[in-house]
């Protein structure tokens, strides 16, 4: 890490609610050239994920992201499934039209098992993960757009 930082790619904060612990972010220069990577393609990054201060207030949430990434990783792994650690994507933004967009916590790629010889099939999902934070309210809040998402993909798979 202290290599990338040299060369300007990460940067990092301490937490003094969480004994001092450091938490690493990419700096904008190290996002433009992730941004670059094949794998990257067509994914807009959260305008916050280099903002010192965004990054201080998310870290919790992103701590916990983490964590859920490596249980459904580690799983797949046990199974013998595919999920590599490039098919958990955080925050991509998913236009609507008219301004509106959604942008889950995860976008989450798992191939699931063969099925009689063949390569399973490739699913893809959305991952929202809450820390006990929100209400049932505010956190089913954002399903009708997710709704609308699916609705206006699968209206253009028709096509």
């Amino acid at each position: 890490m202290a290599r990338l930082r040299a060369e300007g790619l990460v940067d990092r904060i301490t937490l003094p609610q969480a004994g001092r612990t450091q938490v690493w972010f990419p700096t904008p220069y190290g996002v433009q050239l992730a941004s670059e990577w094949p794998e990257m393609r067509g994914h807009r990054p959260s305008r916050t994920v280099s903002d010192p201060s965004a990054v201080r207030l998310k870290a919790g949430h992103t701590l916990t992201l983490t964590e859920t990434a490596l249980a459904f990783l580690e799983d797949a792994r046990r199974r013998g499934e595919l999920s590599q650690p490039l098919d958990w994507i955080p925050e991509i933004h998913h236009p609507l039209g008219n301004g509106e967009a959604v942008i889950p916590d995860a976008l989450m790629y798992y191939e699931r098992g063969p099925a009689d010889g063949d390569r399973g099939p490739m699913l893809r999902a959305f991952v929202e993960v809450d820390r006990a934070t929100m209400g049932p309210e505010r956190l089913a809040a954002p399903l009708p757009a997710y709704e609308r998402l699916h609705r206006s993909r699968s209206d253009n798979a028709a096509f």
